[in-house]
């Protein structure tokens, strides 16, 4: 893949607090702006995980009240779809809302969920973890709203800012799908705005 042939694929992760080395993954979701296609799934917890979680944290993203918990996948029943999301990241532009923090939990739930897939004789071969494999430059919306709204770049601008500035509706907010698809539509919108 060429380097400006780089699929934007946009993720959101809702997780048990702010700490990336102490709080983890609750929720995870990306969508490829360039093809539209979404990924989306309930990572395995390791043990008193929700132990450590953050109270405010669990209000915002509904965990409980949405009742996410309920799809939660085992570390055998994830790794697939681990397996996807490093796919689609291979070389491409993660982005975000808040893309730095995305990734650094993203790493941490992928690291974990890989240590504690079962090898050894008659298991199937599991790959060495790499970590981070997206382009090194990450793709921030806060950054490219900025200038593109005329808001100045220190004011960082939160989803909702960006959503409300392009008339675009999230249709379930603090949700990992809800806010993947809203920023990857800010995403679209700001890119359509810059052809113009």
């Amino acid at each position: 893949m060429s380097s400006d042939k780089r699929d934007l694929i946009v993720v959101d992760v809702e997780t048990t607090g702010l700490d990336v080395n102490r709080h983890w993954a609750l929720e995870v979701a990306a969508v490829n702006v360039t093809t539209g296609e979404e990924l989306y799934f309930v990572p395995a917890l390791p043990t008193g995980a929700l132990d450590q979680a953050e109270g405010k944290a669990m209000k915002i993203n509904g965990y409980f009240t949405r009742e996410v918990y309920a799809h939660r996948l085992t570390t055998d029943t994830a790794w697939p779809y681990w397996l996807k999301l490093w796919d689609w990241l291979k070389g491409n532009t993660l982005g975000g809302s808040n893309p730095t923090f995305d990734a650094a939990m993203l790493n941490r739930a992928m690291e974990f969920n890989h240590g504690c897939l079962p090898t050894g004789y008659g298991k199937p071969e599991v790959p060495p973890f790499t970590p981070a494999p997206w382009h090194h430059r990450l793709a921030d919306l806060s950054a490219y709203a900025a200038g593109a709204l005329n808001i100045d770049p220190t004011a960082l601008p939160g989803l909702n800012v960006v959503c409300r500035s392009l008339h675009v509706e999230n249709e379930s907010e603090h949700s990992a799908l809800g806010d993947a698809r809203a920023t990857a539509e800010c995403f679209r919108r700001l890119a359509d705005k810059a052809a113009d």
